[in-house]
């Protein structure tokens, strides 16, 4: 745990959001990558989605490795948006796929949650810095 608290968490960010994080650069990666390369997993996964994700996943390392509360904060506010116009998307099939945005949903509540938690380290950075 000392690796992780010392080495990889951001100052007063939760472990579960770090843990978040680190899915969030994983589902990236693992569905980015192909998709970039014209090999997504579904048909939805086009070569501009993969940029998309893959995008999102490497600004994550970036965040990570820089142990920032406020790139934390960058990186799930991005998530969210990207995860709303997935839902939109969703919502705009004919018939709508309910399924899918639902799915979205989940993960555009745990998005804000970490937002929250990410918006909280960055106040207590500035209150400490005064």
């Amino acid at each position: 745990m000392s690796l992780v608290q010392n080495r990889l968490k951001a100052p007063s960010i939760p472990i579960a959001v770090t843990a978040y994080l680190c899915l969030v650069i994983a589902i990236g990666v693992v569905l980015g990558t192909p998709a970039l390369f014209g090999g997504g997993l579904m048909e939805t996964h086009t070569v501009g989605w993969g940029g998309r994700e893959l995008g999102i996943a490497i600004a994550a390392i970036i965040a990570l490795i820089l142990r920032s509360p406020a790139a934390y904060l960058v990186i799930f506010v991005a998530g969210i948006f990207r995860e709303v116009s997935d839902a939109l998307e969703a919502l705009a099939e004919t018939p709508a796929n309910m399924m899918s945005a639902a799915m979205i949903s989940v993960f555009i509540v745990l998005g804000l949650i970490c937002a929250w938690f990410s918006y909280r380290a960055v106040q207590s950075a500035k209150e400490g810095s005064v």
